[in-house]
């Protein structure tokens, strides 16, 4: 009998796309997280402040590792595969494997935007997802996002994800609450296994 255990000591797999390599998150990538979340744009978005020192982002990669190995999470960095230079992170928060859902948040730096490159991404986590290779098989994603991010909004809705409602102040930041929209897409392979049947 297989020790269920042992599925969080599985790495998150290398993904690639047209122009993106998805690196599974480690301790190399120090420098490259540092760069991300001590931008003020992109952390903005989360509703959280921005690192300042290098210990901070040692104690995020810490925390990041902590939820992998504890089978909740799964962060991986995007780098162009033409030069290698890491742009954005993505990470499944929260897997479920009993409910068969998980929560998805990702950055990418200012110089990168508008160029389609977290669609990219985007698609390929989703693929994984559906295959059930990697968390199990998957039901459902979600993804909570302040209500003025709207090129992160449009992104999802393109990819298929649908606005369930708001969270209503979900999210104390500078001294204020916060609301989160809130978006889910449900497999739709399941349905397709279902019609054939």
């Amino acid at each position: 009998m297989r020790n269920a255990s042992l599925s969080c000591m599985i790495l998150p797999p290398t993904l690639e796309t047209d122009r993106l390599r998805l690196d599974p998150l480690d301790e190399h990538h120090l420098e490259a997280i540092f760069r991300i979340y001590s931008n003020p744009e992109v952390v903005r978005l989360f509703g959280q402040d921005c690192m300042t020192d290098l210990e901070q982002a040692r104690y995020w990669l810490q925390v990041q590792e902590q939820m992998r190995q504890l089978d909740l999470g799964a962060t991986w960095v995007l780098r162009l595969k033409d030069s290698g230079e890491a742009v954005g992170s993505f990470s499944f928060d929260g897997i479920n494997r009993q409910w068969h859902n998980v929560g998805v948040s990702y950055a990418l730096r200012p110089e990168f935007w508008r160029r389609g490159l977290m669609s990219e991404a985007l698609a390929a986590l989703i693929a994984l997802a559906w295959s059930g290779t990697f968390a199990g098989p998957m039901h459902r994603i979600q993804a909570l996002v302040f209500k003025d991010n709207a090129a992160s909004i449009a992104m999802l809705c393109k990819a298929g994800f649908v606005c369930e409602g708001e969270r209503l102040g979900l999210v104390f930041w500078q001294q204020c609450y916060w609301d989160l929209a809130s978006f889910c897409l449900i497999n739709p392979l399941e349905a397709s296994a279902a019609d054939k049947h």
